[in-house]
């Protein structure tokens, strides 16, 4: 008897055992089960909130999600793409239409005043106004020999070339639409801005700021440097300088950029006025062949030169379709809007210098800069495939927007393409740099940006030194030398303010 007690409390025993072990592992398995639900729900949450922050087109690959969250974000995802480009062909579509209307207008125009030798044309161009050319540094025009310069047949399988011949096309409307013939100005009226700017053109008071106008006064009011005049380095005061501004003692010798034509006024007569509605129907045609042309197959070379001969023409274009602005907002406003169709994808100015060139938010233009922060680029990953493979510096050389700071314009070739960036960074040093009166070394803003990135201030003269001819190199070194004996300051560099006035500089072909 007791043993069979024995026997049914054990058997209780071990049934109670058995059943808390089930018990309890049933309860784990509901623990981790909630705890995968758990996990599966923060992710979802994570995905959610990314695709609401960045503003994602990419579907998730999360493959444990719901079949019908999956298939919701694959169509949430196909209809913000078509969305995209219905949007890039939208603008695309309204530039073209501009485009079309101002050669319309252009063709009115001519035939309501061909009785006329002169025209005004900032009607016509939509641009807020257009009067004469700096021609300091233009040379003679034949339209006719520019007529015949513009090619027009396909090109769209030498996508190179075609991108040179825009350029090339561009820069002769602009030079066609010059007045040439004006009389030579004086250094004294150069220095002084006219009242009658177009509008489109930013007073010096409005473009520096009081700290940048505080440095120029800076120079006045510091103690004088003898400098011992050197008519082999220094220039007369009468001598052209394409970034001339007031203290700013010239070279004799400033390369390339003495040969630049400038456009930065435009007046127009018959013959110039039938030249450009002319070409600009022949560029119109060359646009149109952008669309065949598949820029994921070009090599790094083919691709840099490419996009940046790209940039500078649509640049140029955007400014006779909608004029220029008056502001940076404004003028990356312009940047969003001008865009050209690339093999099927519409590319802004702004994509193009941001993305595709993979250029910086400009330091040197710190409104620029902030609403790229602001504002995100978003391309295709098809339009990335058509990227530069990574970010080259000395692009900054290469890309003119038009502005009185910007490097020259120059047209760039898929075999040399780095070495004319090279020729291009040092023509723009020997151009822009210069010396005060106070022995000084004078810098532009955008090339002080540009060398931070690998040099400090302290060698920032040695290094521009190194891009000068060796009598200007020695020279420079010479002022500094007695700046430090002096005990003038220990600042041997002034930064020059960055000048957003509408003007375009174009260096002759080299042969």
């Amino acid at each position: 008897m007791n043993e069979f007690c024995g026997t049914a409390s054990s058997v209780e025993i071990s049934s109670k055992k058995s059943g808390a072990y089930m018990y309890r592992l049933q309860l784990e398995k509901d623990v981790q089960r909630l705890q995968q639900q758990l996990e599966e729900e923060m992710e979802l949450h994570a995905i959610l909130e990314n695709a609401f922050e960045n503003n994602a087109i990419k579907p998730p690959r999360a493959s444990h999600l719901p079949h019908r969250i999956q298939e919701l974000f694959c169509n949430i995802a196909l209809l913000e793409s078509a969305v995209l480009k219905l949007e890039r062909e939208f603008i695309s579509l309204h530039f073209q239409v501009s485009q079309e209307r101002n050669e319309r207008r252009l063709a009115e125009y001519h035939w309501r005043h061909s009785s006329q030798s002169l025209f005004v044309c900032s009607d016509i161009l939509k641009t807020p106004a257009v009067m004469e050319v700096g021609s300091e540094f233009s040379q003679p025009l034949d339209v006719e020999k520019l007529t015949r310069e513009v090619q027009t047949e396909d090109l769209w399988g030498n996508p190179n070339q075609l991108s040179e011949e825009m350029v090339r096309c561009m820069k002769n409307i602009f030079i066609s639409l010059a007045d040439s013939t004006a009389p030579l100005k004086s250094s004294a009226s150069e220095t002084q801005y006219s009242s009658l700017s177009p509008c489109g053109h930013l007073s010096n008071s409005s473009i520096w700021s009081l700290s940048e106008r505080s440095i120029m006064s800076s120079w006045v009011q510091s103690p004088q440097l003898d400098l011992q005049y050197n008519s082999e380095v220094l220039a007369a005061e009468n001598t052209c300088d394409p970034y001339r501004v007031q203290g700013k003692l010239s070279w004799v010798d400033i390369g390339s950029y003495g040969l630049a034509i400038e456009v930065s006024w435009m007046s127009v007569g018959r013959k110039q006025l039938e030249y450009a509605a002319g070409a600009l129907r022949r560029f119109r045609t060359l646009v149109e062949q952008l669309a065949k042309v598949n820029p994921v197959h070009l090599s790094c070379r083919e691709k840099l030169a490419f996009w940046i001969n790209l940039y500078n023409a649509l640049m140029m274009h955007a400014y006779l379709a909608y004029g220029v602005p008056r502001s940076d907002l404004k003028l990356y406003s312009l940047m969003q809007k001008a865009a050209y169709t690339v093999g099927g994808h519409s590319f802004s100015a702004a994509a193009i210098e941001y993305v595709i060139l993979k250029m910086k938010p400009p330091a040197h233009r710190p409104q620029i800069a902030l609403l790229l922060a602001l504002h995100k680029l978003k391309v295709l990953d098809e339009q990335q495939k058509a990227a530069i493979d990574s970010f080259e510096p000395l692009v900054a050389f290469g890309l003119s927007c038009g502005m009185y700071s910007s490097p020259a314009v120059r047209i760039y070739t898929a075999s040399n393409v780095m070495e004319e960036l090279q020729e291009a960074q040092r023509d723009f040093i020997r151009a822009s740099v210069g010396v005060s009166s106070k022995g000084r070394l004078l810098v532009p803003k955008m090339l002080h940006c540009f060398a931070k990135g690998f040099i400090d201030d302290a060698n920032l003269a040695v290094w521009i030194s190194h891009y000068l001819p060796p009598h200007q190199a020695a020279f420079v070194e010479e002022c500094i030398s007695k700046r430090r004996q002096c005990l003038l300051s220990s600042r041997n560099c002034g930064i020059l303010p960055f000048d957003s006035r509408f003007r375009y500089l174009f260096l002759p072909e080299q042969i």
